[in-house]
């Protein structure tokens, strides 16, 4: 549920202020570049049409007059895009993490099945040795999450330091 809501609270803060919505995704250079065109975008377009700054606590009334539309226009569309970016960029994420998800439960259940001593789906013991023992060779173990070989004495990848599915989970 939460991943659903991601994308739609990353849009809303893209809206509120450029490259919010980016920086909840933990997309700092996006972010900064979607701050950046939108910010300067204005600057420059203020410089360019020689637009007065309004006290808004003073007169409300005169801000929405004192701005051009041909100010505001590219303002608003560039805010829009950037809330459409970040809704795209969270939908990608919450479906690369359901990915990875149903990739780890596939993971514990095939550790479950090659080892019954610890019971039918406890998910916490790696996969079981290829010879049981005659040779001590280990069955080849890929992370969920970046997909590169991994030990499976270990309870984390070591190429993209994600716990491994048979790993402690009461520790954090």
């Amino acid at each position: 549920m939460r991943n659903q809501l991601r994308p739609v609270l990353a849009a809303l803060l893209a809206l509120v202020f450029p490259g919010l919505g980016h920086l909840s995704l933990r997309r700092w250079g996006r972010a900064l570049l979607w701050h950046l065109t939108i910010v300067g975008g204005g600057v420059a377009l203020f410089a360019l049409y020689d637009v007065e700054p309004v006290d808004p606590l003073a007169n409300p009334a005169a801000v929405s007059a004192a701005v051009p539309t041909d100010v505001a226009l590219p303002i608003v569309l560039l805010s829009a895009l950037s809330a459409l970016d970040a809704y795209l960029v969270g939908r990608a994420d919450a479906a690369e993490r359901d990915r990875v998800d149903a990739a780890a439960e596939a993971m514990r259940r095939r550790a479950a099945n090659a080892d019954g001593d610890d019971g039918p789906g406890s998910g916490r013991s790696p996969p079981a040795a290829a010879g049981d023992g005659d040779g001590g060779e280990t069955l080849e173990v890929t992370c969920p999450n970046c997909g590169k070989e991994v030990d499976a004495d270990i309870d984390f990848c070591h190429w993209c330091t994600e716990p491994l599915p048979w790993a402690e989970s009461d520790d954090r």
